[in-house]
């Protein structure tokens, strides 16, 4: 049980949950049923548990310079090499349950996020490029989804949401942990901004994202463009008002989005 709650805890919970959610919910937008829906948040959910396990391993002795006890690892839960362990069975049934799911093309294409997950986590977190995996990971996911359903391609909009919105999610992850990152000497693109300019970029990069999907909805609705701006605004007013974080402050804003993209879908 110690070890069950340890990888628990090591997989980083709450992004894995998020972005597994995200993407079932987009998936069924887009038409995936049955089976395939469920193949869907199987590979995403391998695939996210891969790079929190991944993450964690990686960043043990971090953690333990940081004195970050409610690590995992420093806490004595699990130890690191099955950390390592895990995240390479993780990875390993990514990959083969993505290619199950949605054949080769698209199958590869979630690959290809995953890919970028683990890039991220062993070579360019700590650097100011660490933005650029989570654009093109996230950037890959319309045409995952796509190209497994129908073999489609995803208009160039929704892709540009889906890297843009990511951005400034990796940026509202980490301002929690910038001065922390800043002592250890650590990089990354929120502590090279500052924790200021961090979070009033991440407030950019999602207001970004959320005008890319109105401005797609603006020909047709434009109530729902007026309401998907208005979204944005309330969220950003409840984070600042009632101390609601950055990261689950855009979780609400990226939810929306999602819910704006199945109204449209369903409205024809």
């Amino acid at each position: 049980m110690t070890a069950a709650r340890g990888l628990a805890r090591a997989c980083h919970p709450t992004p894995t949950l998020a972005v597994t959610a995200l993407v079932t919910a987009f998936a069924a937008i887009l038409g995936w049923r049955g089976a395939g829906l469920a193949g869907v948040t199987a590979c995403v959910l391998a695939g996210q548990l891969s790079i929190g396990w991944a993450n964690d391993a990686h960043d043990a002795d971090l953690d333990r310079a940081g004195a970050r006890t409610a690590k995992p690892v420093v806490a004595g839960l699990v130890g690191r090499r099955a950390l390592w362990a895990w995240a390479v069975a993780a990875l390993a049934a990514a990959c083969a349950l993505s290619w199950l799911a949605a054949g080769w093309l698209g199958g590869s294409l979630h690959v290809w996020a995953v890919a970028w997950g683990w890039i991220y986590t062993l070579g360019l977190s700590r650097t100011p490029l660490s933005w650029l995996p989570y654009a093109l990971a996230f950037g890959a996911l319309p045409g995952f989804l796509s190209a497994g359903l129908d073999g489609s391609s995803p208009p160039l909009w929704l892709t540009s949401a889906f890297a843009v919105t990511a951005v400034g999610a990796h940026l509202a992850n980490a301002l929690p942990d910038v001065e922390r990152d800043r002592a250890l000497g650590l990089g990354g693109l929120a502590v090279s901004l500052g924790a200021r300019r961090a979070l009033v970029a991440c407030w950019l990069l999602t207001a970004l994202g959320t005008g890319i999907v109105a401005a797609a909805a603006w020909a047709e609705r434009p109530w729902l463009a007026g309401a998907i701006a208005l979204a944005w605004l309330a969220a950003l007013a409840a984070q600042r008002l009632l101390g609601l974080s950055a990261f689950h402050a855009l979780l609400v804003v990226v939810g929306l989005d999602v819910a704006a993209i199945a109204l449209a879908t369903a409205l024809g």
